[in-house]
């Protein structure tokens, strides 16, 4: 199963909620510079004693830098809209996103390709330490670290991994698998976290419990729950080739036809037809890089694009241009 656990697993991130001690959440700090100002210098101290970043703060940057950040999982839909006090430091080679003054004065996330809830939660303990050594946190010997909303409350902690379940959702065995994960203190939530859908057959399995557990349970209790998933997900994936097989790459290299040849392409219609090129990988129908796929469907979400034009693009030359760079990627390999 590990073998194939990279066709299933997109990435994993793990995120620690903390705020400073005597002052007060973000949602009371308008109109509080100063009290901004310190969040803000006291993470940048820690993380010029750890990682070599970039700073950037929300007044600062356009609104297309914005989502383009929000479309690479490195800020939160709540911090792109805090265009008063909120700022992120982006570590430039190690995974790391720290988010000052979001629903929390911090949450620092470490992201990386793949599977490894293990690798992510050592680089973003790290710096929970360096940080608890510089400042005081809010913290209570009964209900553990102090967050703003009460469901993060305890370790503070975010483990979630982004899965690719086309088998699972067109078997029609996804709702299952949302009640089981919820049973065991997990849930299930779309591409960009709590309050969004799934696209392109992406899902976010994540811990919903936060107090009473520790950091290393935890990790195991999400690890256990991807393990089940990606066995299931598998047996799926068979089970659908094996019902039609002519049926289903047929399917596959029709899509593959479209992002090959097609001269403009939306977002909706890109994640739909990678979605079933992505299936054809994994199934060893086509022969093209899992990597590359999961990077390009970054690449053409619609800020991203702009980035990629070098300037800000109406939706038809987006999709004008979305088509040449997949085309383009498609056939380097």
């Amino acid at each position: 199963m590990m073998e194939n656990i990279n066709n299933i697993v997109v990435s994993t991130r793990v995120r620690l909620a903390r705020n400073l001690k005597d002052i007060p959440f973000p949602a009371r700090l308008k109109g509080s510079p100063k009290s901004s100002e310190k969040v803000i210098n006291t993470v940048t101290s820690v993380c010029d004693k750890l990682f070599n970043y970039d700073l950037l703060q929300m007044n600062k940057i356009s609104d297309i830098d914005r989502i383009a950040l929000l479309e690479r999982h490195l800020i939160s839909p709540n911090l792109a809209a805090n265009t008063e006090n909120g700022a992120v430091c982006i570590g430039k080679d190690n995974g790391m996103s720290i988010m000052i003054n979001e629903e929390d004065h911090i949450r620092a996330q470490c992201f990386i390709r793949g599977f490894g809830l293990e690798e992510c939660f050592k680089k973003v303990n790290a710096f929970d330490d360096k940080l608890s050594e510089m400042a005081q946190i809010a913290y209570d010997d009964k209900l553990g670290y102090l967050t703003a909303c009460p469901t993060n409350l305890g370790t503070g902690m975010r483990a979630s991994v982004m899965m690719f379940l086309p088998g699972l959702t067109i078997c029609g065995e996804l709702g299952g698998i949302i009640n089981e994960v919820q049973q065991a203190g997990l849930t299930v939530r779309g591409i960009y976290g709590e309050g969004s859908k799934a696209s392109g057959y992406f899902y976010q399995i994540s811990n919903q419990i936060t107090i009473g557990v520790s950091e290393v349970n935890l990790l195991k209790i999400v690890t256990n729950a991807v393990m089940k998933i990606c066995e299931r997900e598998q047996s799926a994936r068979l089970r659908i080739y094996n019902q039609d097989k002519i049926a289903l790459e047929d399917t596959v290299s029709r899509s593959l036809g479209i992002l090959l040849y097609a001269k403009r392409i939306t977002s909706e219609e890109f994640m739909e037809h990678m979605a079933k090129v992505k299936l054809g990988v994994a199934l060893g129908i086509l022969d093209l890089s899992m990597p590359m796929l999961n990077q390009l469907t970054e690449l053409c979400q619609p800020a991203n694009m702009c980035h990629y034009c070098g300037r800000n693009v109406d939706a038809n030359e987006r999709d004008i241009k979305r088509a040449d760079l997949v085309r383009n990627k498609i056939q380097e390999r």
